[in-house]
């Protein structure tokens, strides 16, 4: 579709005419979109950068396969999935497609709990920022624990959303968004960035958003309308049926929490029950979270590495191991992420008795 001339109106008042142009290179693309990503945003409002150049593997073992363009989320804890090319590139047509969707299906299916955290602070960190700062910019009073645990919880159960980045969308991909839009929990887009250039060097970008079709966006934002639940109507809805092993141990857990002074309560985003106690400096802190998806109790190490006594990471190894010790294996050692242990194993007393006390001293060290 031929584009028309556009034209912008300088401080002196003077007209500039903007003709059609194209961008020198991918790589101008990506930077642009990484450092201002509000050129691709939509209803689901702000973007807060993960990483530039995302590794992919295809295994749980394996090695990174793929590399994502962007990967971003959303103050709402949706995982954001780019992939960006130029016009004239011959693959921006149902090889993209497929590409992304690679990359979709196997970044769910091998994706360890913690590793969005982990890059986030990586590109963060390389910018010569701080990414608790950064963060806290970005979701505000959200709990920073709670805050990435859901990212992990959304991704892992395919609540993402993909996004196809162009200078030109052709028709058919346009067409094939629309329908995977329709048809996938996902959501799908695709952002037309049109290039427009002046003289001096000038350039002007024009975003136009394809693919949320009126009947997916009322699909889907009724889907994601939550009302308030409360805790016994969540573990009904998520392990009424889960047998009696993982039931018992959600009991053990509440329990143990409510003993030591902590409250066990459902977020406002209902993927878990978060245990929530009062620091030293009369903040709320989250170690621990109940995981609906995964019948899992997470630790959380990423977030709380940044309190004054867990900074040095022997004393979060320390943590860690004592847990282990009475948990067995955990889901990760990494002393940055969010290793987890089946909820089912409180349902013996001796091993929620070991996890009680755990806790107890553990908290003591954590406030």
């Amino acid at each position: 579709m031929a584009q028309s001339t556009i034209y912008m109106v300088d401080a002196d008042g003077e007209l500039r005419r903007m003709t059609p142009s194209a961008p020198d290179n991918e790589d101008r693309m990506q930077a642009l979109v990484a450092r201002y990503p509000e050129l691709i945003t939509d209803g689901n409002g702000d973007l807060l950068l993960i990483r530039r150049e995302q590794a992919i593997s295809d295994s749980e073992d394996g090695s990174s396969r793929w590399s994502l363009d962007h990967l971003f989320v959303t103050r709402d804890a949706q995982p954001v999935l780019v992939e960006l090319k130029r016009a004239v590139d011959s693959r921006l047509r149902r090889e993209v497609v497929g590409q992304l969707l690679d990359y979709a299906a196997n970044a769910t299916a091998y994706w360890q709990a913690g590793r969005i955290a982990d890059s986030f602070a990586k590109t963060v960190v390389d910018a010569g920022e701080d990414p608790e700062v950064v963060l806290r910019g970005f979701i505000g009073d959200q709990d920073a624990a709670v805050f990435w645990a859901q990212v992990d919880a959304n991704f892992k159960a395919g609540r993402i959303k993909l996004v196809f980045v162009a200078d030109e969308i052709p028709r058919e991909l346009a067409r094939i968004v629309e329908f995977l839009n329709d048809q996938m929990r996902a959501d799908v887009r695709a952002v037309e960035l049109r290039w427009f250039a002046g003289d001096g060097g000038v350039i002007t970008l024009s975003p136009r958003v394809i693919g949320e079709t009126e009947r997916a966006a009322v699909a889907k934002q009724s889907s994601g309308t939550r009302e308030s639940i409360s805790r016994d109507e969540w573990l009904q809805k998520h392990f009424g049926s889960a047998g009696d092993a993982i039931q018992a141990g959600a009991r053990a857990f509440i329990a143990l929490v409510e003993r030591l002074g902590g409250e066990a309560d459902v977020p406002s985003r209902q993927g878990s029950i978060s245990a929530r106690f009062k620091g030293n400096d009369g903040m709320a802190f989250s170690p621990l979270n109940l995981w609906a998806y995964n019948e899992s109790v997470s630790f959380s190490l990423g977030y709380l590495s940044k309190r004054p006594a867990l900074q040095e990471e022997n004393a979060r190894r320390q943590l860690l191991d004592e847990l282990a010790e009475n948990v067995g294996p955990l889901s990760t050692t990494n002393l940055q992420g969010f290793p987890a242990f089946k909820v089912a194993l409180l349902a013996e007393p001796a091993v929620a008795s070991k996890m009680e006390k755990w806790l107890a001293n553990a908290l003591v060290r954590m406030r």
